[in-house]
């Protein structure tokens, strides 16, 4: 499940339940529709990843679910892994 945070005040997420490795850019960014999930902050977002995803991402995959099925994000083709 990947997860929007913006690069400036949220970047790094800690998940609950899993650890996200690297982040890919949306389409567009930062003229992007993705804005940061964190409910006080409007800025563009880029799409946090976990190693699964990442591995994904590599293979090729560019579309992500978000942490409901009402989300899904579209990756550009630059990512930054740790």
């Amino acid at each position: 499940m990947a997860l929007c945070r913006c690069l400036m005040n949220h970047s790094w997420p800690k998940g609950h339940k899993k650890d996200y490795v690297g982040y890919v850019k949306p389409v567009g960014y930062p003229d992007t529709a993705l804005i940061c999930g964190r409910p006080e902050c409007s800025r563009p977002a880029v799409i946090w990843l976990d190693e699964e995803e990442v591995q994904n991402y590599r293979d090729g995959v560019r579309i992500f679910q978000g942490p409901s099925n009402f989300t899904k994000m579209r990756a550009g083709g630059e990512g930054i892994f740790e």
